[in-house]
């Protein structure tokens, strides 16, 4: 998703040229919302090494003149290698964001967030940040009573309690909002316990119904989504709906942060173990989660009011 902008640069810059983007199948169904993508080359993870090789000897007869690796992790390293005159590598500041994790120093107040980070290693191409967030092309229509809630995410501490997530749904229903509930297969467990606590006819659980093409496009039907700091949270201000994003255990420092103007991020500023994680994990270091539980569903239902209010790029507590 964070791809988006740089692609739409890209395009801009070189209005003729083929780019091209390697993607892993399961994201393959939002491509044709990214504006500016010539051809997609998509990997299925499983099939590890040998699928890799495969997909590089694929690419090596593209000729390609440039590579742009916005990962740099060993998949990509394998792929990259060769296939052309210039390769560029995204800087990720590791061993900063390990310094913030391991002893909370702050290396990282400075640079720029991931977007900006692959502006950078792109500057040469003569492609500039204009400073706005994720892109995708989409068509819905929005509905100003409708609002996504997006409970998952990839691990358990990134992940605001079930039970918040309820009393802010509850609360929303009571003021005249329809509920959305979206995520993955894994997630659907998640929504099932949050759907099983609101009156029936005011929701709509999705979660495991919809590939992220469909999820995108929905979510674009919405005014506004609550959500934790996960790829959702990036698809829904990549289709202009407003944001309140739950961080907990994971820091805006690490450049995952919406850019959007009409995005909150609801964190708990100033306790002595965050960050405790660069990616997450399924468990609180501390055994005590204050990062997530002391943030309370009436301070998100103040953020929304706030967005409804247009106040813009705050932060709550």
């Amino acid at each position: 998703m964070l791809t988006t902008s740089l692609i739409a640069a890209l395009r801009e810059g070189y209005p003729t040229s083929n780019i091209e983007m390697v993607i892993a199948k399961e994201y393959e169904s939002l491509v044709p919302l990214i504006p500016g993508i010539s051809k997609v080359h998509a990997f299925e993870k499983a099939s590890g090494l040998h699928g890799l090789r495969g997909l590089r000897r694929e690419l090596l007869k593209e000729k390609y003149d440039y590579v742009l690796d916005l990962h740099n992790v060993p998949r990509s390293r394998i792929l990259r290698r060769g296939l052309a005159p210039r390769i560029f590598v995204i800087h990720k500041r590791t061993f900063k964001r390990w310094l913030l994790v391991q002893f909370k120093l702050d290396w990282l107040k400075d640079a720029p967030d991931v977007i900006g980070r692959y502006f950078e290693m792109a500057a040469s191409l003569g492609v500039r940040d204009n400073g706005l967030g994720p892109i995708l092309s989409v068509s819905s229509i929005r509905q100003k009573n409708r609002i996504a809630i997006a409970p998952g995410a990839r691990h358990w501490n990134k992940r605001w309690p079930a039970e918040n997530f309820v009393k802010v749904a509850v609360e929303l229903i009571a003021r005249g909002y329809y509920i959305d509930l979206h995520g993955s297969n894994d997630d659907a467990i998640i929504t099932k316990e949050i759907a099983s606590n609101l009156p029936a006819g005011h929701f709509t659980d999705f979660a495991g119904q919809l590939d992220l093409r469909q999820a995108a496009e929905k979510i674009s039907e919405a005014t506004l989504i609550v959500s934790n700091d996960s790829g959702l949270t990036h698809v829904a201000e990549a289709v202009g709906t407003k944001v309140i994003a739950i961080f907990g255990p994971t820091v805006k420092q690490f450049g995952f942060a919406p850019r959007s103007a009409n995005a909150i991020v609801m964190e708990i500023e100033g306790l002595y173990c965050r960050p405790c994680t660069a990616n997450g994990l399924d468990r609180c270091p501390e055994k005590h989660f204050r990062c997530m539980t002391e943030i309370e569903p009436a301070n998100v239902i103040k953020a929304l009011e706030i967005m409804s209010s247009n106040r813009s790029q705050e932060t709550i507590g």
